[in-house]
């Protein structure tokens, strides 16, 4: 039995003589972990290596100098006792060899050997490429269909994703990377993902994004714009720029033409399901067309002031607005 024992945010992944055995991460409030997994030995020398990454080092609190992270202890354990390799002399290098290789890149990926797409394995390079959406607006790579690693676009890396890594609803936190339109040329992109898991290159896609709808929730306790922020000395004067304001913007070359929601008071939810509260100014439609429609973009003070009176004194009160640009 092989048996590795870590510490705080690790992540880590396993490999005896090329055959890979398994892996195990830490969770958010049980960083320390186990690693346990049976193997075949061969006769002689056998060669273990340990990919581990670390997530967020320590960086505060006291006794700093004594807090570490990572591999603690590696025990090989058998019909014949236990082996504590612990303490035995290892040799690291840090990054993979495609790194310093630099094979994400175009003239890096020369250096690699690369062969057809065949069936998924763990630790493994792909490159492809593509050619840019139509369009000015925003792009993203949807990498749903993958496990964990990282992505390049034509040398410029787009993040590391873990899209098996769910959250308690069950979901990944994330599958979509925004992808600058200034990483991209019209033809020939080279995309290269690093998966260190199982993953599905095929039904990766470079997708578009067309926003059609802008929303924006603000309450009593945001803070006011930080151009608003300026010193004083004195103390009786009044700051009327010091009150949270909601921000609406369209992408270019579009503009606000309807307003599908608006209410100051306590409406109910947020952007994605909203409702007018038990508290709501019913002028709130009104003064937000006014002051928007038509615009690329527009502000509006969360004030009662500004929607005509207090509708419901002593309640903590919010402006949601949703709009839909064309």
């Amino acid at each position: 039995k092989y048996i590795i024992y870590t510490r705080k945010h690790g992540c880590s992944k396993y490999l005896l003589s090329l055959l890979f055995v398994g892996s195990a991460h830490g969770q958010f409030r049980n960083t320390s972990f186990t690693l346990e997994s049976t193997v075949a030995l061969n006769k002689g020398t056998n060669q273990i290596s340990l990919l581990s990454a670390t997530v967020g080092f320590p960086d505060s609190g006291a006794f700093l100098e004594r807090r570490s992270l990572g591999v603690r202890s590696v025990i090989i354990q058998n019909s014949r006792g236990v082996k504590n390799f612990t303490v035995t002399p290892w040799v690291y290098q840090v990054g993979l060899l495609g790194e310093k290789l630099q094979i994400y890149t175009y003239e890096g990926s020369k250096n690699a050997n690369w062969s057809s797409l065949g069936s998924s394995q763990q630790f493994t390079w792909y490159k492809s490429t593509f050619s840019a959406p139509k369009g000015k607006g925003p792009i993203a790579l949807n990498l749903g269909s993958m496990g964990k690693g990282e992505a390049w676009v034509n040398g410029q890396s787009i993040g590391r994703y873990w899209v098996s890594f769910h959250t308690s609803a069950g979901l990944p936190s994330q599958t979509w990377y925004n992808v600058p339109r200034s990483f991209l040329k019209p033809r020939n992109n080279l995309l290269v993902v690093f998966e260190e898991e199982m993953g599905n290159t095929v039904n990766i896609t470079v997708d578009a994004i067309s926003v059609t709808k802008v929303c924006a929730h603000v309450t009593n306790s945001n803070p006011p714009p930080v151009i608003s922020w300026r010193k004083s000395d004195k103390l009786s004067e009044r700051h009327p720029g010091r009150r949270p304001k909601v921000y609406l913007n369209c992408p270019p070359r579009s503009n606000i033409s309807k307003i599908l929601f608006a209410s100051f008071g306590n409406p109910y939810g947020n952007c994605e399901d909203y409702a007018a509260g038990l508290c709501h100014s019913s002028n709130s439609k009104a003064i937000v067309e006014k002051a928007c429609l038509g615009k690329t973009k527009c502000t509006i003070v969360q004030s009662y002031k500004k929607f005509g009176g207090d509708p419901c004194p002593g309640v903590h009160k919010s402006l949601l607005v949703d709009v839909q640009c064309e």
